[in-house]
């Protein structure tokens, strides 16, 4: 099954590669899974983004990490964009920066013909609210700092 999944990451399927960024953590060859976690997170795939985010932030190494938290926000991670409000709280280019990505995936709930079923409608309405709450947040802290 590994070899498959490797052929399919060297053909560039960005599922594929998480998939096999995360047998390479489990074989404790990080190296390799960060690797194959930018590649993917360059093809735009959100959950790659997320996991090299938070691999790089476990490991301390903040603004590398903000950079593929940015990359998970900017592709919708609603965990990612609350993240980068309480890592860098105070910035106000990542309160904007937030704050634009919030607008940008606001309506995605509402305007989405292509939900399937009511568990992908509550999914997306939970982080519906979480966008809210989490731009509530950044407008509450904007206003103690004026």
């Amino acid at each position: 099954m590994k070899d498959l999944i490797e052929q399919w990451a060297k053909a560039g399927d960005p599922n594929a590669m998480i998939k096999l960024a995360t047998i390479q953590l489990e074989e404790g060859r990080l190296d390799d899974a960060k690797k194959l976690l930018a590649q993917a997170a360059e093809k735009n795939y959100r959950p790659a983004a997320s996991k090299l985010a938070r691999i790089l932030h476990d490991e301390g190494n903040l603004p590398e990490a903000v950079t593929f938290y940015k990359k998970a926000a900017e592709l919708g991670d609603v965990e990612a964009m609350d993240v980068l409000v309480k890592t860098c709280a105070g910035d106000e280019e990542i309160f904007d920066f937030v704050l634009e990505n919030i607008n940008k995936h606001h309506n995605n709930i509402y305007f989405s013909y292509h939900i399937r079923d009511a568990a992908e409608y509550t999914s997306r309405y939970a982080d519906a609210v979480e966008r809210r709450r989490i731009r509530n947040k950044i407008l509450q802290l904007k206003a103690k700092e004026a």
